[in-house]
């Protein structure tokens, strides 16, 4: 009987050593796969993002809120905008009111699906900024999205690549 067992956990041993490596359980400590970044939509025409300051002026320095997040006031096309700081967006994101505010023309109603979030499609309107601007840097042709729905501003990856470091420190974050 003994033997039987015996058999019967090396066979469950060996079976388990020949599954495939997916069905394996995950090491402690990992987290599990996120879901796939925003997707950014942008004309095959647009130019790319340029960097037009180049200054290596003081950084900018930004404390955790006390909701957990990163915010900051940057310019685009010279209105002050309020931003949340998304290192995990593709690109910079506007509330319609903002995107009011910073001079651009849209109409709701040709609002179309211009990428995917976690929590679903994300509908709005391409848009390319002229400028964004924040401490001593600016970036030219940012592309952007205007969004329907939102209720804050995103300083996304189309303006945050064009830096030469972002870092976060405990409760701080420098944009380099």
């Amino acid at each position: 009987m003994l033997r039987a067992v015996f058999l019967l956990l090396i066979g469950a041993v060996v079976a388990g050593a020949l599954m495939p490596g997916s069905l394996s359980p995950s090491p402690v400590g990992t987290a599990p796969p996120k879901a796939p970044p925003p997707v950014q939509m942008v004309e095959a025409s647009a130019p790319p993002p340029t960097l037009i300051d180049t200054t290596a002026g003081p950084d900018t320095v930004i404390q955790r809120s006390p909701d957990g997040h990163f915010y900051v006031d940057a310019q685009v096309n010279g209105a002050t905008v309020h931003f949340l700081v998304d290192t995990g967006a593709t690109t910079v994101a506007l509330t319609p009111q903002d995107a009011q505010g910073a001079g651009l023309q849209f109409d709701r109603a040709s609002f179309q699906t211009v990428g995917a979030t976690a929590s679903g499609e994300l509908k709005g309107s391409m848009v390319l900024l002229d400028r964004v601007s924040l401490g001593g840097r600016s970036a030219a042709n940012v592309g952007a999205v205007i969004m329907d729905g939102g209720t804050k501003s995103l300083l996304g990856q189309s303006f945050l690549s064009q830096l030469s470091a972002v870092e976060i420190h405990g409760d701080t974050m420098v944009l380099r």
